[in-house]
């Protein structure tokens, strides 16, 4: 029973087999593919602050979409994986940024996949500000965590790298001060 609630989830295990499995489909067909991922996939691979993430938010690098599209609708099947598992919607917050930093998170024969740093992960995590059920809150106060991040001031400095201030609306300042207070801090 407990497994059909985790239907179409994707835990750390999970995630790196099918990065395998997508190597090895790339290898096959003699292509290169770079993959920047974001959010729960993230948050699940690195962090480990979440059991399991039900899509992989990510970028393709430009590759033959045809192939890339036959190998994705392979790795479906073969994962029993949902129709949506893949979510290129990033791309459309990612427009919004100043810059991008991207590092390697694994590298592959055929694959390599790439991960925003912790501090634009921060920054975009206090851009989207979701409510629950989204993990925004929860994503931000550990990345909060991971960066040693005590005050107000340097928390500003990090979004304002990455975030025009002028996106910076009312449900982001609600959010960075109940991120202050769940912290332990008064980030008025």
């Amino acid at each position: 029973m407990a497994e059909s609630n985790n239907l179409g989830f994707m835990d750390k295990h999970k995630l790196l087999e099918i990065f395998d499995y997508l190597n090895e489909r790339l290898k096959e067909n003699q292509l290169q593919l770079e993959i920047t991922v974001y959010g729960g996939s993230v948050m699940t691979m690195i962090y480990d602050n979440r059991p399991a993430t039900k899509d992989i938010d990510c970028v393709f690098s430009d590759i033959n979409s045809r192939l890339l599209q036959n190998i994705l609708d392979t790795t479906q099947y073969a994962f029993n994986l949902p129709d949506n598992w893949i979510n290129e919607e990033i791309k459309e917050p990612l427009k919004h940024l100043i810059k991008e930093d991207k590092e390697t998170y694994a590298l592959y024969s055929n694959l390599k996949i790439l991960k925003p740093k912790a501090q634009q992960l921060l920054a975009m995590k206090i851009l989207e500000a979701r409510p629950e059920p989204a993990k925004d809150f929860i994503d931000a106060y550990i990345l909060c965590k991971d960066l040693n991040v005590t005050a107000k001031n340097d928390l500003m400095d990090i979004v304002s790298a990455y975030v025009p201030p002028r996106l910076l609306g009312e449900r982001q300042i609600a959010f960075i001060r109940c991120l202050g207070k769940d912290l332990g801090y008064d980030w008025k």
